[in-house]
């Protein structure tokens, strides 16, 4: 068993159709479950996408270096962040668009856990929850912002609307496939 969880995605059209399909699982590493900001994260993409106030990409790429937005090196999720926003953002990974390749790792110290991502796609959104309220979710506990994070991989999301994006048209000859692979490893 290699404690991963891989998804395959394959689509066919019988016309031109915009397709951009995820995965919105949601992941805590820590024994007692709890706030996610002492996560230690690393994202493999130098580069995020610029939103507007309704978190629409406006197709602007910005380097991450010096921002916030700077999971380059392993940091602790809420080091940086807005504790009033905490992250929905898209990076764009330093990558071969196609390739299987890391997109990101998570790793919590108190559970040894680490949560690698693996993904053929070009963009990961990372996402920690900000409306999440779960009453007697899996344990009876309850569930409220802050307390998961999502590593979504995904084509760049509004590309439909920005000419300079991979398009996510897909054409009645072609096949559309994914694939991106969540694997759990444990610090001995």
């Amino acid at each position: 068993m290699n404690n991963e969880l891989i998804l395959s995605y394959e689509a066919e059209t019988d016309k031109a159709t915009p397709i951009n399909l995820t995965h919105h699982g949601y992941f805590n590493l820590s024994p007692d479950g709890g706030n996610v900001a002492n996560h230690q994260l690393q994202i493999f993409g130098s580069n995020y996408l610029e939103q507007d106030d309704n978190y629409s990409v406006t197709g602007k790429l910005i380097p991450v270096a010096g921002t916030p937005l700077d999971f380059t090196h392993l940091k602790e999720i809420g080091k940086d962040w807005d504790p009033e926003e905490g992250y929905d953002q898209s990076f764009v990974l330093d990558k071969i668009y196609g390739d299987l390749s890391l997109a990101s790792e998570t790793s919590e110290s108190e559970s040894g856990l680490t949560l690698s991502v693996y993904t053929t796609e070009p963009v990961a959104h990372l996402y920690t929850a900000k409306y999440v309220d779960v009453k007697n979710g899996k344990g009876g506990k309850d569930y409220q912002a802050y307390s998961a994070f999502c590593i979504e991989t995904q084509h760049h999301p509004n590309g439909i609307n920005i000419p300079e994006f991979p398009s996510t048209i897909l054409q009645p000859e072609d096949l559309y496939t994914q694939t991106t692979i969540y694997k759990l490893s444990l610090a001995k």
